[in-house]
């Protein structure tokens, strides 16, 4: 869920807006004068997002997902063990 507040409140809020993105995950819109200026959010999310856009930003990559996609929904799929030769 993002929330959205002002630069006044983010500021005397700041270690539990950072705790909140942390463990909860939570996203914190800071606005200035009304407009949106910045964006809280925990460090594994931004990861992940920035993961996920280097990956879509690669057109063999969003082929091959696509292609994956539509395998698995054909019910064309390899348990883990047949791929790996191990249980998980």
């Amino acid at each position: 869920m993002t929330k959205t507040m002002s630069l006044k409140q983010a500021r005397s809020r700041f270690s539990s807006l950072i705790d909140k993105a942390d463990r909860l995950s939570e996203r914190f819109i800071v606005t200035k004068n009304g407009t949106p200026k910045a964006v809280v959010m925990g460090a594994d999310e931004y990861e992940s997002w920035v993961e996920t856009l280097e990956l879509l930003s690669n057109p063999k990559a969003v082929k091959a997902l696509q292609q994956g996609l539509k395998e698995a929904k054909v019910g064309k799929v390899r348990s883990f063990k047949d791929v790996f030769g191990e249980d998980q």
